[in-house]
């Protein structure tokens, strides 16, 4: 029987989740930055695409079921994912050639800063389930 350690599961999930919005962050930031940068094609880095083709692709995958009132688990493999960046579509561009767009950029800021938080959220919750453990529950 294959011994499962307390860092399996969830937390691996989260943690490469968590350094693709970091990547995502940064390519934003980069957009911003290059803002009057001329003749700078605006990219985006894109997560959910990747993501969605891992969890999809897990769907054809069941694991063994050991005893008969188990649920059927599928198995998720995260060390597939290769994010790609792909150039954001054609903007109004400026005279210069430029294509970022502002707006859209901070909202897209906006909206990884969200994620990236609410997951960072979801992982401390997991710290303080196993700290709780470990102390031997809430004296």
């Amino acid at each position: 029987m294959k011994l499962q350690g307390i860092f399996t599961g969830t937390i691996p999930i989260l943690e490469k989740v968590l350094n693709l919005r970091s990547i995502k962050h940064n390519s934003i930031v980069s957009n911003i930055t290059n803002m009057d940068t001329p003749n700078y094609k605006a990219f985006d880095f894109i997560v959910e695409e990747e993501l969605g083709k891992v969890m999809g692709a897990g769907r054809n995958f069941e694991l063994k079921r050991t005893k008969s009132g188990h649920l059927p688990a599928r198995e998720i493999r995260f060390d597939n994912i290769r994010p790609k960046s792909a150039a954001s579509p054609q903007f109004a561009r400026r005279a210069d050639g430029n294509s970022v767009n502002i707006d859209k950029e901070m909202a897209n800021l906006a909206e990884n800063n969200l994620m990236y938080n609410a997951l960072a959220q979801i992982l401390s919750k997991k710290f303080q389930g196993l700290k709780n453990v470990i102390e031997g529950g809430g004296k």
